[in-house]
């Protein structure tokens, strides 16, 4: 299997950068989801340039948008000036205790579905 590599550009220093923005204005605020916060970064203020904003929506867009930085970091960090072409978002275990489910947010749909439905779920 060909892993085929592009070079690092301003896009991919860019999409960091807003993710890093996203995080921040998260935690700073809270009343958005992060992914929300990043769509509306790319919608708005890079005006879908960079990537088009579909491609961050929800925590597998999120997923993918981590996955990619961390990726352009550690090459940085290597001293390496590409990354692969294809990216694709890593599966985690569920968050629930004994859950084996995966999925790409804290919850798999099934424990969300649950914990939405329990006296005073989120």
């Amino acid at each position: 299997m060909t892993s085929e590599r592009r070079p690092i550009s301003r896009d991919d220093y860019e999409r960091v950068y807003a993710l890093l923005q996203a995080y921040r204005v998260r935690d700073l605020d809270g009343s958005e989801l992060t992914w929300e916060v990043l769509h509306r970064i790319h919608e708005a203020d890079l005006g879908g340039r960079v990537i088009a904003p579909e491609e961050v929506v929800g925590d597998e867009g999120l997923a993918r948008e981590a996955h990619h930085a961390a990726l352009v970091l550690e090459a940085l960090l290597q001293g390496k000036d590409t990354i692969r072409t294809t990216i694709r978002p890593p599966l985690g275990v569920c968050g629930t205790a004994g859950c084996p489910n995966t999925t790409h947010g804290a919850l798999c749909l099934s424990c969300e579905l649950k914990a939405g439905d329990s006296p005073g779920g989120a």
